[in-house]
């Protein structure tokens, strides 16, 4: 207990930066969105850098090297492909996954058709189905508004647990100043 006590302002630390993300989120959500999917891109292609390391180690100790070398250069392309056309590829991003939900939406009615009266959760499923399906639709209709919808949301989110993390680290500073006087009187 006394580490966490001495640790408070890790707590605060985080608070602020969720904070400070929840604004973002909130107030600029196109750039935070934009700002998200290029730092992926960004950490896409450091990736691509240090498979691209491994594979020149490879290649100097005559190991195999051929599949490694071609995740690296997939990793560099689509790490800039994100860096350089951020929108474009966050946009079909969201459509793939839209796509994807879409297909398992149809899967799930598929599968509810085929079981008939042997499954008793079959209202639950059919929710669930119907409700992949709209997700699928929403994200095929205007994938980047999805996408910053969504943004806003864990902004909110974000304001929140930002806010309930900044208290919890003020209480635990408290609490530490409290024991470090009574350590000091002891």
């Amino acid at each position: 207990m006394n580490i966490l006590v001495r640790n408070w302002w890790i707590y605060l630390l985080n608070g602020i930066i969720a904070l400070i993300y929840g604004f973002l989120a909130l107030f600029l959500p196109v750039q935070t969105v934009e700002a998200i999917a290029w730092y992926a891109g960004l950490a896409i292609l450091l990736f691509g850098l240090v498979v691209l390391v491994v594979t020149i180690n490879r290649i100097r100790e005559k190991m195999p090297w051929k599949l490694l070398m071609l995740q690296a250069v997939l990793y560099l392309a689509a790490g800039a492909t994100i860096m350089v056309y951020t929108r474009q590829t966050l946009s079909l991003f969201v459509t793939v996954i839209g796509i994807l939900a879409l297909v398992a939406g149809v899967f799930q009615l598929i599968v509810l058709v085929n079981l008939g009266n042997r499954f008793e959760g079959k209202n639950l499923g059919l929710t669930n189905a119907l409700l992949t399906l709209l997700f699928g639709l929403l994200l095929l209709i205007n994938p980047f508004a999805f996408a910053k919808a969504v943004v806003i949301l864990s902004g909110i989110v974000s304001l929140f647990a930002g806010v309930l993390l900044v208290w919890f680290g003020w209480q635990l500073r408290k609490i530490d100043k409290a024991e470090s006087v009574i350590d000091q009187e002891v």
